[in-house]
C-alpha cells in the first residue's frame, strides 16, 4: 500500500498509521526548484508494509491515556507556529558557564548534532507483573507516596541510579502507573525513591500547572516511549517524547506542568509539539563521531521508517533537555530492536512548532495555586 504525505500542513488523513517499508522514500514533486536542488521535496510517497522480517504481522500495544489526551491526537494539520523557525533554533543552543576571574560567564554552544534515541542510557524501565514488593519513600516529602505500597514487580529488573533511578511500575488491575524518580533496589528487595507521581491510564497524561513529576517537565516517565510491541507491529499511534539541548528557561506550555529548561527564555519551552516537516526527506544517517555512513539493515531502516511516520503524524512533545536532541525507547527491552543511530539523518531543524497554546506559563510560579505541588524534588 502507498501513502502519500500531505504538503506542508495539508488537511488531517482520517486512516490510522502503520509501517513505512524498507523501499520507503518515492520522491514527488509539488513545486518549485529550490526544493528539488536542496534535496528534499515537500511530498513524499512511502510504501507501508505491516509484515516483520519473517513475513508476520506483530500484535501492537495499548494506548496510554485517552483519546483525547494530547499523547493520542494527531497534529499532522495542525497550523506552524509563527515564531517556529525562531523557537528551534534557540533550542540548538545549549548555555553553559564557565569561571572568569571573579565572575561567571554563560558560554552558548549551538548544539547540531543529528537525533539520537536512547535505548539504555537515560531512559525509562517499565515493569508489570512479577513479585508483590514494598515500595518505600526515603524522605520526608514523596509526592504521591507518603505511604509504603506493595507492587507486583519483576525481580530481575531493577531502577538504574546512574539516570536519576527512573522507573515505572504499571498496575493493569487497576489502570494505573507509578513513576518513581531516585529509585534503587535495596538489599532486602524492596524498591525504595525519593519522589513517586502515579497516573491514571485512562486519564489526560498530564498535570494542572505548577505539579511536579518524577521529570522536569512534570511529564510522565513513560509517555512517549517508543515500545517493543509498536516496533515489531510497525505501528506507533501516539507522540513520541522529545529532549532537546536548550529548552527554554522559566516558562512552559501545557501538557508540561513545570520546567528544568535552562536555554533561552525565549526558546521552545518544554510542553511544545514539534513535528518532522512534510518536506524533509530523511538523509541516510552519519556517524557524528567519525562521519561515516551508518549501515542500516533493511529491519533497522523498516523501523525508522515506522518512527519517521509517527513524527509526521503525532509529532514529539518536548519532555526535557539533553545533550543532544533525544527520543526515548523503553529502556531493556527495545536495545536488541534499534540501535540508537537509526534516525541519525534528522536534525532538530528538520522539525517546526506547532501553534502553542496561548497561554505560557512561568516557573516556578510567583504566586502558587492552592492544590497545586510544586515542591518535592528536592
Amino acid at each position: 500500500m502507498t501513502r502519500r504525505l500531505p504538503c506542508a500542513t495539508g488537511g488531517r488523513r482520517a486512516v490510522p498509521v502503520v509501517l513505512v517499508a524498507t523501499t520507503a522514500l518515492l520522491l514527488a514533486g509539488c513545486g518549485g526548484g529550490d526544493d528539488e536542488a536542496s534535496g528534499r521535496t515537500p511530498v513524499a510517497d512511502v510504501t507501508i508494509d505491516p509484515r516483520g522480517a519473517d513475513g508476520t504481522i506483530a500484535p501492537g500495544e495499548r494506548p496510554y491515556f485517552a483519546e483525547d489526551s494530547p499523547w493520542n491526537t494527531r497534529v499532522d494539520g495542525a497550523p506552524v507556529d509563527p515564531r517556529s523557525k525562531e523557537m528551534m533554533e534557540l533550542a540548538t543552543l545549549r548555555l553553559g558557564v564557565r569561571e572568569s576571574g571573579d565572575r561567571v560567564v554563560v558560554q552558548p554552544r549551538r548544539i547540531e548534532d543529528p537525533v539520537y534515541i536512547n535505548t539504555e542510557s537515560w531512559t525509562t524501565p517499565v515493569v508489570a507483573g512479577g513479585q508483590p514488593t514494598d515500595v518505600v519513600c526515603r524522605q520526608a516529602r514523596c509526592g504521591d507516596g507518603d505511604d509504603t505500597v506493595v507492587l507486583d514487580i519483576p525481580a530481575d529488573i531493577d531502577p538504574d541510579p546512574r539516570y536519576d533511578g527512573w522507573f515505572t511500575i504499571l498496575d493493569s488491575t487497576e489502570s494505573v502507573a507509578y513513576d518513581l524518580w531516585r529509585a534503587r533496589r535495596e538489599d532486602d528487595g524492596s524498591i525504595s525513591y525519593h519522589f513517586m507521581r502515579k497516573w491514571d491510564l485512562d486519564g489526560p497524561g498530564y498535570s494542572p500547572p505548577h505539579v511536579v513529576g518524577a521529570r522536569g517537565s512534570g511529564l510522565p516517565l513513560f509517555a512517549g516511549l517508543i515500545r517493543p510491541g509498536e516496533l515489531q507491529a510497525g505501528e506507533i499511534d501516539h507522540a513520541l517524547a522529545i529532549s532537546v539541548p536548550g529548552p527554554a528557561e522559566g516558562s512552559f506550555v501545557q501538557p508540561a506542568s513545570s520546567t528544568d529548561g535552562n536555554g533561552s527564555a525565549d526558546s521552545l519551552p518544554e510542553g511544545a509539539r514539534i513535528r518532522l516537516r512534510a518536506d524533509v526527506v530523511p538523509q541516510p544517517p552519519i556517524d557524528p563521531e567519525t562521519g561515516r555512513p551508518v549501515r542500516l539493515t533493511a529491519q533497522q531502516q523498516r523501523l525508522a521508517d515506522a518512527i519517521v511516520v509517527a513524527l509526521r503524524t503525532y509529532g514529539a512533545i518536548v519532555v526535557d533537555r539533553a545533550r543532544v536532541p533525544t527520543l526515548y525507547a523503553q529502556r531493556d527491552v527495545t536495545a536488541d530492536l534499534i540501535r540508537g543511530n537509526e534516525l541519525q539523518g534528522l536534525f532538530l531543524d528538520d522539525f517546526e512548532v506547532v501553534e502553542l497554546p496561548a497561554q505560557r506559563h512561568q516557573y516556578p510560579p510567583e504566586h502558587e495555586s492552592a492544590g497545586s505541588t510544586s515542591a518535592g524534588r528536592d
